[in-house]
């Protein structure tokens, strides 16, 4: 079997591909299509002798799906990711109403969810595994046999290693050995810092009492109501999250069930969803149309809410309303170490770059001295295996090539094929059922110090006994207390070696007393006697009016009446920016 692969899109995205595979004893070549974003035109590539057997679809994203309706033809399926497959009808039903797709009906009709492996064609095999990026997103892995022996070729799609609202990131732990990795680089050097950056501002926002409107597309949005209900969670301090239109009909398709995320795909009244101390998620990521647009404009002349944008970076985001506004270019991809790593790992022969910025693909060009790179921007059929030996690159030297594989053998032992016997396990694209929000990239420490509760690293106050056996004043307390244990803490030799952590921890036990000194000459000073304590934040609500929002669990009733201490909180995040309180 020879097999061959042609770039179907280089000037418009260079993320489609189409493999053939020619075997003599057929007459017509079969034909796999691996993604069919912007600028796909198969009737421009296949020839009379050649037909389509598949398409593999690696996630839910335009690019990659923009022109799958009319990719299909020769009665061939598609075969996605099952979580994939859970959310295409509604994704390509609203892609219908803003983009040219084509017909619709066509693809779901011929979608096939995939967990394993599934024979394409005689001798030829594929499967996903997972890929992160996005919820349900996956790579594919395309086994071809070779008379006893089985080749594989590894196609990334869009990847990162992190995790992505729960699905695993990709692995290069993989019970095969990769010969030819396809690999998408489109890169970000600071993603982990953005996210983090982002939800920090979100959930701020919320905390101190505005009604924050978040913008984002659907997956993206579905990823950050798992983020910010897992996190609420994880530091003892949850945020209301509300996902509207879009959004919450695939958080729906998905199956999410996190904790304090409401999903309402429908609403009649922007009221119903915007509240003050509420994030609600909502499209498309610039609100200049949908569900984003109808709930901007309810909003965006309130001083008081808060305009959070997720971008993609290809549209221009808003930049001025009475609300406040911000905006982060949230472009989930891996940096490039994390490419240059994954190569390195998986150890192919091959090397195929796409699907990224023209100036990007070409510095490739011989990045890995000791493989066949193939990072060229044009449309041309190269052929990978021909003649049961795997083919280098026409314009490499003889010599080039006889080092090339010299050093794989020294690697590798020779490209044999794999020996297959019995069904081999693939990671599975699945969502865990623990979050593990470090895996996705969030600085939870950041978010432990500022909003910690019980969950978190900040301390709660202690409770003061309910009939202490002798009262006595602070002052008296402190003269009279025996000298401080040793904590372990060891004092920096000037102020200059103060370190983060110190401050935290000096700030945390002085906030500690200073609410427990308060609470106890409440309880001289008040005629009010027994009670419970119980935490509150102050949100605005309008002008002489002043509410508290409970924190904790309280038996209270309408109509009873609470003697309030108050206990003013230090903010202990350095980076948080007065301006946005």
């Amino acid at each position: 079997m020879n097999v061959s692969y042609q770039h179907v899109n280089p000037a418009t995205g260079g993320g489609s591909y189409l493999l053939r595979f020619r075997d003599d004893a057929q007459e017509s070549t079969a034909c796999l299509l691996v993604d069919s974003g912007s600028g796909v035109d198969l009737d421009a590539v296949l020839g009379p002798d050649e037909h389509l057997v598949a398409a593999l679809l690696t996630h839910a994203h335009l690019d990659h799906y923009g022109t799958l309706a009319d990719s299909l033809r020769d009665a061939a399926p598609v075969y996605a990711s099952r979580a994939t497959a859970e959310v295409l009808g509604d994704v390509l039903s609203e892609g219908e109403k803003n983009y040219d797709i084509g017909a619709s009906d066509g693809v779901l009709d011929a979608l096939e969810p995939l967990d394993g492996w599934k024979t394409v064609y005689p001798g030829v095999e594929v499967c996903p595994v997972p890929a992160g990026h996005a919820p349900g997103a996956a790579g594919f892995v395309v086994r071809f046999a070779d008379g006893n022996r089985a080749n594989h070729l590894l196609f990334t799609g869009d990847f990162t290693t992190r995790r992505v609202g729960g699905y695993p990131g990709f692995s290069t732990d993989l019970p095969v050995e990769v010969d030819a990795l396809f690999v998408n680089v489109s890169t970000t050097e600071d993603f982990e810092a953005t996210l983090s950056d982002s939800l920090f501002t979100v959930a701020e926002r919320a905390h101190a009492g505005s009604t924050v409107l978040a913008t984002a597309s659907a997956l993206t949005g579905v990823h950050y109501a798992y983020l910010l209900g897992h996190l609420g969670e994880r530091v003892g301090d949850p945020i209301p999250v509300a996902l509207a239109g879009q959004a919450a009909k695939l958080y729906a398709d998905l199956g999410y069930d996190v904790p304090n995320v409401e999903a309402v795909p429908v609403f009649d009244d922007t009221a119903d969803l915007l509240e003050r101390g509420t994030v609600t998620l909502a499209g498309p990521e610039v609100p200049v149309e949908g569900s984003a647009q109808r709930l901007f404009d309810a909003v965006k002349d309130d001083s008081t809410a808060t305009l959070v944008q997720l971008t993609g970076g290809a549209t221009e985001p808003v930049e001025t309303a009475a609300c406040t506004v911000y905006d982060y270019e949230v472009v989930n991809h891996p940096s490039e170490a994390v490419v240059d790593r994954t190569v390195e790992e998986l150890d192919p022969l091959h090397v195929v770059v796409g699907h990224g910025p023209r100036r990007a693909v070409r510095s490739y060009r011989g990045r890995y001295d000791e493989r066949f790179v193939w990072a060229s921007d044009d449309d041309r059929e190269q052929t990978l295996y021909e003649g049961g030996r795997w083919s280098p690159p026409p314009w490499l030297s003889d010599n080039a090539v006889q080092a090339i594989r010299a050093q794989d053998w020294r690697s590798t032992g020779g490209r044999f094929g794999d020996v297959v016997e019995g069904e081999v396990s693939m990671p599975a694209v699945a969502r865990a059922d623990d979050p593990d929000l470090d895996a996705e990239g969030v600085d939870v420490e950041r978010f432990e110090r500022r909003f910690g509760r019980s969950g978190g690293t900040a301390p709660v106050a202690p409770e003061s006994p309910e009939t202490p056996e002798s009262p006595e004043t602070p002052e008296s307390a402190a003269s009279e207390a025996p000298p401080a244990e040793p904590t372990g803490t060891e004092l920096p030799d000037s102020p200059g070696d103060l370190d983060e952590s110190f401050l935290y921890e000096i700030l945390d036990r002085l906030e500690s007393l200073e609410t427990a000194v308060a609470g106890e000459s409440s309880a001289d000073d008040s005629p009010a006697t027994g009670g419970e304590r119980v935490r509150a934040r102050v949100v605005d609500g309008g002008e002489d009016v002043t509410l508290l929002r409970l924190l904790d669990d309280a038996d209270l009733e309408h109509g009873d009446e609470v003697t309030v201490t108050v206990a003013v909180a230090r903010d202990r995040d350095p980076d948080r920016d007065p301006d946005r309180a």
